[in-house]
């Protein structure tokens, strides 16, 4: 693989990172803190525990299984034998609500209550997954449709990608499962997951990795690569993003190239009228540097086809693009870095997305260290070093500026939009400057008081009691105990209009899907039910008990109990060249 060029190191380096999401931890570790944040995880077993009996309860299958699966996760590692029990009870509420609608049945209502439980089943088996990946095969054997079912093409796919899903989640931990699974699927066609998979396994199981690698490759020379696409774009990533853990096979692989290109006639000159097999030989070519290993003959027959410097498809980019791409996303550090074993070319690529990673995650101490070890290329060192203290400038804010921006505040913004705005730079201030925080967030409280009741107001009403939350200001929890209330009125308003703009019930219990903007703004709630959980769990307990309809009251409990077992609350940054 040729060494990346300076331009495109440049290139790498200078990217921009402030889309991603970048969190600091808010917490200090000392004794005493411990020992109350040990108390504060027995209080949230003890209330996920009463709400796991409180499951009976409910009417839905959809909510019993959903807060079900969720407390199962929760409490796992502190009573797995509950936790069994409790995904046993959701799988048979899953299994109840796994009702297909015809094929011809394109009814939205119907639909979307299947599409519901194929992603709750999907999320389920997820959960399982982290902790026993053969009981989440069993889920989801337990759990799927009869292979007889006519059912839609779409629906039955969905199937088909559950079950690679589930493949390269456990890759890691139970090689020999995701290896029967890969199996299943290359019997289905030649998917670009198996691809993926087959990079995972070659991490920590090379030997799996290189019996897939052969089967996949026995597969492909049975295909068509003139007439099958997918045959023949898999085969391309296998060459170009993929070391192969199997030389002997690798050179069979490259063989099927050269006889695809021979019976396809690539090794004669194209003519006008004939370009139908164009994209075949245009593949030829962009394996031709193998193809010259291998047969030097056939090579300079096929030398027409070869891509111009600089042009190559995606599937010709270097392995490392991928693995980079899928660790960045999935990955941790210690998998990054130890990308150099195998990319020695790409150190310093690989060096720079590791420090990015831990940035990511909070840890600017440890992206520094990282590079600092990084020392096969001091000049390089200085320029990933100076670019790192560059990236971590874009989330402090001083008070200068701070004005600077609000004076660069187009005028004649809607007024929830600057209140927005305002809480944005506030939750940037507070890393380093509480005060000036809060009198940000006291700027967005007055606009937002003078906003017309309503959508808009409680959206940013409840941000506001988020943002206060964080700053360990009482506020937060205030504007929570005057908005519940009102929530709660909004709720049966939205009961008795249910079906006229959106369907809020299900089985004749709220859905936790976020249809409707209500439904939105109570997903919101839950996604930030961290921020109350670590001010005051008891006052936030007691505050989402107040919420009237049982299956809102179970779920806004169950996510700030979830809350305390995930840690505290982090502070999103944002780079302040983004306001």
């Amino acid at each position: 693989m040729p060494k990346f060029s300076n331009a495109l190191f440049l290139a790498l380096i200078l990217t921009t990172y402030a889309g991603h999401a970048l969190a600091q931890q808010t917490d200090s570790t000392t004794p005493a803190k411990e020992t109350a944040d040990a108390a504060l995880r027995e209080k949230a077993f003890d209330l996920l525990e009463s709400l796991a009996g409180q499951l009976s309860t409910l009417q839905s299958a959809e909510n019993r299984a959903r807060i079900g699966a969720n407390i199962a996760e929760s409490i796992w590692t502190h009573d797995e034998k509950r936790a069994r029990q409790l995904f046993a009870l959701v799988q048979d509420d899953i299994k109840s609500g796994m009702i297909p609608p015809a094929q011809n049945d394109y009814n939205p209502v119907s639909n979307r209550t299947f599409l519901v439980f194929l992603k709750l089943r999907a999320d389920t088996i997820e959960r399982i997954a982290k902790h026993d990946p053969e009981m989440a095969y069993e889920f989801f054997k337990g759990t799927r449709l009869d292979p007889d079912t006519q059912i839609r093409y779409d629906f039955r796919n969905q199937e088909h990608e559950l079950e690679m899903h589930l493949a390269k989640q456990i890759a890691s931990t139970s090689p020999d499962l995701a290896l029967e699974l890969a199996r299943k699927a290359l019997e289905r066609g030649f998917s670009q997951d198996l691809r993926k998979l087959l990079s995972q396994l070659n991490r920590k199981h090379k030997e799996k990795a290189a019996v897939l690698y052969k089967n996949i490759v026995e597969k492909l020379g049975d295909a068509d690569f003139a007439q099958n696409w997918e045959a023949r774009t898999l085969a391309l990533t296998l060459v170009h993003t993929l070391q192969p853990p199997d030389e002997q096979t690798f050179r069979e692989l490259i063989k099927l190239f050269i006889k695809a290109g021979v019976e396809n006639g690539c090794t004669k000159k194209p003519s006008d009228e004939d370009e139908s097999n164009e994209d075949l030989c245009l593949a030829v070519g962009g394996v031709l540097t193998h193809i010259a290993k291998i047969d030097p003959r056939r090579a300079a027959q096929f030398k027409r086809w070869e891509p111009e410097r600089g042009d190559y498809s995606e599937e010709q980019a270097p392995a490392v693009y991928y693995e980079l791409g899928e660790l960045e996303a999935n990955g941790t550090v210690e998998e990054i870095l130890a990308l150099t074993s195998r990319y020695p070319e790409s150190e310093a690529e690989i060096y720079w997305q590791a420090a990015i990673k831990a940035r990511a995650q909070g840890d600017f101490e440890q992206a520094k260290k990282i590079l600092s070890d990084f020392k096969s290329d001091p000049q390089k060192q200085q320029v990933l070093l100076a670019r790192l203290d560059e990236v971590q400038a874009r989330f402090t804010l001083t008070e200068e500026q701070l004005n600077e921006m609000l004076r660069a505040t187009p005028e004649g913004q809607p007024p929830a939009v600057r209140a927005f705005v305002l809480m944005g730079l506030a939750n940037k201030a507070g890393a380093t400057d509480r005060k000036l925080a809060l009198k940000l967030l006291n700027q967005a409280a007055e606009i937002a008081a003078t906003l017309k009741p309503g959508r808009e107001q409680d959206e940013v009403q409840v941000r506001l009691a988020f943002y206060y939350c964080l700053e360990k200001n009482d506020r937060g929890m205030a504007i929570m105990e005057s908005l519940v209330p009102r929530l709660n009125e909004v709720v049966a308003a939205a009961v008795k209009l249910d079906g006229y703009d959106t369907q809020y019930l299900r089985q004749g219990e709220w859905n936790m899907s976020a249809e409707g903007s209500l439904g939105a703004l109570l997903t919101m709630l839950a996604t930030g039910s961290g921020y109350f959980a670590w001010y005051d769990f008891d006052r936030a307990v007691s505050l989402a008990g107040q919420f009237e309809r049982s299956e809102i009251r179970m779920m806004a409990q169950l996510k700030l109990a979830q809350s305390i077992l995930s840690g505290p609350p982090k502070r999103v940054q944002i780079g302040y060249s983004d306001y």
